[in-house]
């Protein structure tokens, strides 16, 4: 008896491997019935002992076992509708195998077999959200180490336009409950939704199941959110537009800028192709060209509040607010608040005028075709101008001056036989005259104060691997020309002379 449920029972823990602690504990309880069966049956006194159904659950209730155990003393069999209603009493009524009991009722006795199997709960799926645009930190352009700019790789920046798909969404999905078998329910876990990256200027759209943009403008990502950086979007080049393009905030071309265009802009400003005959100005941003300007004398100019970035400056009209950064600039005009830095590339500045508040930082000054480059650094563009201005005005003023002095000592010496004609036009010189004494006397005292200004100690230089004459250097009140072929030149000014090293 006790072999026989040994041997059922290794016959289910290899067709149901994932019962066998059910059925070993099944085991255990069978042949404890079955030695007190027995040990009762040897008694003479005892009646006749129908056969037995024995049942047995697992101890998550998803299966249950059964086994028959044999009458004695003659006792009688358990019927089929009788093994069924021990069942129903013993609380196993739901995933009833009905057709494997029929089976296996009929097999005898002392045979370990399930009869019912309860359902897990199927678990959902959780919410996903796809990402269909990349990650860029960038909202706008930027020097990447600060003295150049790599323009071999794009700005890192990623345009887009308003109702563009960035994300799709996928809700959850609920799973279906299960049941064991005494009936009791078992929930299905409740799926988590999906964690949208939802950012500034983007809302959810299409019924809850896309991240979309609100806005044209630059995608980049903050505090792992997509968010949008405002910004007008210009697809393709711009080469017919009529009058001046304004715009408040931040500009995106996506193409080339050329035709004589006019472009203004409060914010950034990005030229993704070429820069031709064209005037863009932006009032308060950094502007980016890059592909190059390759410009015409008089007819390109480029302004920014913040920096210029390009990688070629040629023919163009720069003023750059606190820096430029290029990788050869070219018969070019360019004010600069603070560094013009021009380190990699090619590194070259050919045939240019250069007035840096701060300083030039080079690889390469001229190149031997020869030319001349001119440059002023250490003092705010302004200053040497207005000191050159002034200069040359005031050396007209006192020209004029003598010619009126001149004019009227001739006049004047005619004494009692100057004509009236004559005399109309000596009061008029006098009169001219006294206006240009004015003139002469505040351009003075102007010079003074700009002379005063170039005076103070300058951190102002230029610093380069190679120099080709000709250079003119202006730092401060101080000027020299050089006529040399020079190496490692570190230029500047100590006490009252500029040096080259």
């Amino acid at each position: 008896m006790l072999t026989e449920l040994e041997e059922s029972g290794n016959e289910l823990k290899e067709q149901y491997p994932d019962d066998s602690k059910t059925v070993e504990n099944f085991i255990r309880a069978l042949k404890e019935a079955c030695r007190a069966r027995y040990k009762k049956a040897l008694d003479g006194n005892v009646e006749p002992m129908k056969a037995e159904a024995r049942f047995f659950l697992a101890e998550d209730r998803m299966c249950a076992y059964a086994c028959l155990l044999r009458p004695e003393n003659g006792g009688d069999d358990i019927t089929l509708e009788e093994f069924l209603g021990d069942l129903r009493y013993e609380g196993i009524c739901y995933g009833v195998l009905r057709e494997d009991i029929e089976r296996e009722f009929d097999l005898g006795y002392f045979r370990i077999f399930p009869v019912a199997r309860g359902k897990p709960p199927l678990a959902g799926e959780d919410g996903k959200v796809t990402e269909l645009l990349q990650r860029r930190r960038n909202m706008s352009v930027e020097v990447q180490n600060g003295s150049q700019v790599d323009f071999e790789e794009d700005p890192q920046l990623q345009p887009i336009r308003k109702g563009t798909v960035i994300c799709l969404i996928r809700a959850p999905r609920a799973g279906s409950d299960g049941m064991d078998v005494t009936g009791q329910g078992l929930p299905s876990p409740q799926p988590a939704a999906a964690c949208v990256p939802q950012g500034k200027n983007t809302v959810i759209g299409r019924g809850g199941q896309a991240l979309i943009a609100g806005v044209d403008g630059i995608l980049y990502m903050e505090n792992d959110q997509f968010c949008i950086h405002e910004q007008k979007i210009v697809d393709g080049d711009m080469e017919q537009f009529q009058g001046t393009l304004r715009v408040s905030g931040n500009l995106y071309i996506g193409g080339n800028v050329d035709g004589g265009v006019e472009i203004e802009a409060s914010g950034e400003i990005v030229i993704n192709g070429k820069m031709g005959e064209a005037r863009v100005t932006s009032t308060n941003g950094t502007i980016r060209v890059q592909k190059g300007v390759y410009g015409t004398k008089g007819k390109t100019f480029l302004a920014a509040a913040c920096q210029v970035q390009s990688p070629v400056m040629e023919w163009v009209e720069i003023d750059g607010g606190t820096s430029v950064i290029a990788e050869t600039i070219s018969n070019s005009v360019i004010r600069c608040g603070g560094t013009v830095y021009v380190m990699s590339g090619r590194g070259m500045i050919v045939d240019s005028q250069i007035r840096a508040g701060d300083s030039i930082l080079c690889r390469r000054v001229g190149n031997l075709a020869g030319g001349r480059s001119r440059f002023s650094v250490g003092y705010p563009p302004h200053i040497p101008e207005s000191w050159e201005r002034t200069r040359e005005e005031l050396a007209e003023v006192q020209e004029t001056l003598k010619k009126l002095w001149d004019s009227i000592t001739g006049l004047r010496k005619k004494g009692a036989r100057i004509s009236e004609a004559e005399q109309s036009l000596l009061e008029r010189l006098v009169e001219q005259r006294d206006l240009y004494f004015e003139r002469q006397e505040a351009l003075v005292t102007e010079l003074k104060s700009l002379n005063k200004a170039l005076e103070k100690k300058s951190k102002g230089r230029v610093r380069c691997e190679k120099l080709y004459p000709l250079l003119d250097i202006q730092i401060g009140r101080l000027t020299e020309e050089i006529t040399s072929e020079e190496e490692d030149c570190d230029i500047h000014a100590e006490v009252s002379r500029i040096f080259l090293k």
